[in-house]
């Protein structure tokens, strides 16, 4: 990170420059440096230099941010407001150990009250008398939630799992710990989701559209989208702790997102099973399937324990607390996870579930580390997805490695995807809500939380033609008609059987490469500039005579740069592609800003590190960026500046 920054936040960004400024400064750009006609002085003069990160680039380097920032509304050509860009979610923050709280297995025929009457005075050495009180279960399978009646620290409680470990009738004993969310329709905004061909899911609809299976969203919660009318069954929420249920109670019949949470759930359940082919909106994977909504992350975050209870209500087991569940589900879907082991209590659930013949369905995690370090990603008896990106490869965050089974596409908006005459991001399109304005919305996301209901919904299809197929069954379905990705994946033998196939999977017929979306290629050179800023005077336009441009070659898809001659002052750095050439920087067109400005100091220097990733350029960034009208002017100015040897 350099060092000669100033924070750009500082002052207002939006530039405006009057025609007469423009004229001044380009025939100041003829001045020859001397002041009155006598020798020209010597002034000290530094380099900023960087990378350009160019559409199309797909180096697992690539930053993780979002390519408009957070808030930023894309708007369709008709003004409305439709989509929102986010990134994908670390799955390595997530893991942590909750103290006090203990996942226990208990022993076939033991009940529940035998197993809190030995933990209601549990001796701990150092820690000394404990009680556990159970929180939570699920005593079909025994597993239960204990809570400690105190405070714990961290090796305390490590004690205590130790000492539970060692009592009769205890077969497993896991901490709890937090986790984080991971025929051709006539829908509007279908032709922007690049995604559903990307797995040849149009042929698939020729086959099928769907039965009513019952897919478990075991997530944020939901929302009551026009998009998801009729498409939802009745669900819960499994979130136990009142301090972290953002709803002031703790498990209910009120499965709704109460925001926070970019409305995670809702995003996936629009992909699964979205109300498609009527007119409006977008299109799901399952045009019949029924959205059977838990509530078990708040603001992206949840327990482990509160996990299991909610993934083994949706698969129709008892749970304390929560009535019987009226609609079983064949499929599930988790897009979460955290980092650590696959403890043996998620192993007893899932291993539960196949046995019932429910498919689980999960996210692989996005932090491009081998997906083993991952939970639930790292269980037996699930099915782990992987994502890729518009281009095909696989998404530079995306977990890889042998516990992946299957890749699906779960987006990559650094990358643009055009239809029409327009360049889009290309991330997954799906339903979602905006808070600030209170309108329901369709938001691209990124993640392997996106790729995963691509399968599930995928799963439910097949389970619609053919109920009688088991997990085993489905999943050896799955790999069969995959396609490989190969020398796509970057990583050998990481990305399993390779990109689903949809229409594959349902006809049995081997699959054949499936042609994916080409990322808008960089057909004219980016231009790159460093804008003299006055910071005391935030109204005044830039001094062109003081700034710096230079055009990058078309060789490379990251190519360096190095501004030169810059005297001391502060500058503004950012670069542009004028896709069409038209001289205006139109909706999508790649565009970066520097966050902050560069401070240019009295003794030379050369300053580094100054990268830039191009990505869609929003009107509606206007303000933060610079209007829409002015950037096209700084740019005529500038390359005007260069063809005078500036």
């Amino acid at each position: 990170m350099p060092t000669h920054v100033v924070p750009a936040t500082v002052l207002p960004r939006r530039l405006t420059i009057p025609l007469l400024t423009i004229l001044s400064a380009l025939l100041g750009a003829c001045d020859d440096g001397t002041t009155g006609g006598g020798t020209p002085q010597p002034v000290p003069v530094s380099t900023i230099s960087g990378t350009v990160t160019l559409p199309g680039a797909t180096s697992t380097a690539l930053p993780h941010t979002r390519p408009l920032r957070p808030g930023e509304v894309l708007r369709a050509s008709g003004g409305q407001p439709w989509a929102v860009q986010g990134a994908a979610h670390s799955t390595l923050q997530s893991g942590a150990v909750i103290p006090g709280e203990y996942l226990i297995v208990s022993r076939t025929g033991l009940s529940a009250q035998t197993v809190s009457a030995t933990l209601s005075a549990l001796a701990v050495p150092t820690v000394g008398t404990l009680r556990l009180a159970r929180a939570a279960g699920a005593p079909t399978i025994g597993l239960s939630l204990y809570r400690a009646d105190r405070r714990l620290s961290a090796v305390q409680s490590s004690r205590v799992l130790t000492t539970l470990a060692a009592q009769p009738g205890v077969i497993s004993v896991s901490a709890n710990r937090r986790m984080d969310a991971l025929a051709t329709p006539n829908d509007m905004y279908y032709p922007l989701q690049w995604h559903y061909p990307a797995i040849n899911l149009p042929e698939a609809w020729n086959h099928t559209t769907g039965k009513a299976i019952t897919v478990a969203v075991v997530d944020t919660g939901i929302i009551t989208h026009p998009d998801l009318s009729g498409q939802v069954l009745p669900g819960m929420d499994f979130i136990s702790d009142i301090t972290q249920s953002g709803d002031g109670d703790g498990i209910d019949t009120d499965p709704t997102d109460p925001g926070g949470s970019e409305y995670h759930g809702s995003h996936v359940a629009g992909t699964i099973g979205a109300r498609s082919n009527n007119g409006i909106g977008v299109a799901g994977v399952d045009w019949a399937a029924k959205i059977l909504p838990v509530r078990v992350l708040n603001q992206n975050s949840g327990s482990l324990a509160d996990i299991l209870m909610g993934t083994l209500w949706a698969a129709g087991e008892k749970v304390d607390g929560a009535p019987m569940n009226p609609n079983p589900a064949r499929v599930i879907n988790l897009s979460l996870g955290g980092a650590g082991d696959c403890t043996a209590a998620e192993q007893q659930v899932f291993s539960q579930l196949k046995a019932k013949g429910v498919v689980t369905v999960v996210a692989a995690g996005n932090d491009n580390v081998d997906a083993t370090t991952i939970s639930p990603a790292n269980c037996a008896d699930v099915i782990t997805v992987g994502a890729v990106g518009p281009d095909g490869r696989r998404a530079p965050y995306s977990n890889y490695g042998p516990r992946i089974d299957v890749m699906a596409p779960g987006g990559n908006s650094s990358l643009g995807v055009t239809v029409g005459a327009d360049t889009y991001p290309g991330g997954v399109l799906s339903t979602t809500y905006d808070d600030a304005t209170s309108t329901y919305q369709y938001e691209f996301l990124d993640g392997t939380s996106m790729a995963s209901p691509h399968v599930a919904g995928a799963v439910a299809l097949l389970l619609g033609q053919n109920p009688a197929l088991t997990p085993a069954q489905v999943l050896a379905r799955l790999k069969a008609s995959a396609v490989p990705l190969g020398s796509r994946c970057d990583i050998t033998d990481g990305c399993g059987a390779g990109l689903i196939d949809a229409s594959a999977l349902l006809t049995g017929v081997t699959p054949t490469p499936v042609p994916t979306p080409t990322p808008t290629p960089p057909s004219r050179p980016p231009l790159v500039e460093a804008l003299y800023m006055n910071l005391s005077n935030p109204a005044q336009p830039p001094d062109y005579r003081r700034s710096a441009s230079i055009q990058l070659p078309l060789d490379s898809l990251a190519p360096g740069y190095v501004l030169k001659d810059l005297q001391a002052g502060s500058y503004l750095v950012r670069a542009w592609q004028d896709l069409n050439g038209d001289g205006k920087v139109n909706e999508g067109e790649p565009y970066a800003e520097y966050p902050n400005y560069i401070t240019v100091t009295t003794t030379a220097q050369d300053i580094t590190g100054i990268d830039l990733t191009l990505q869609a350029y929003s009107v509606q960034s206007a303000g933060l960026n610079g209007s829409r009208a002015s950037l096209a002017t700084v740019k005529a100015a500038l390359e005007t500046l260069i063809r005078m040897g500036r």
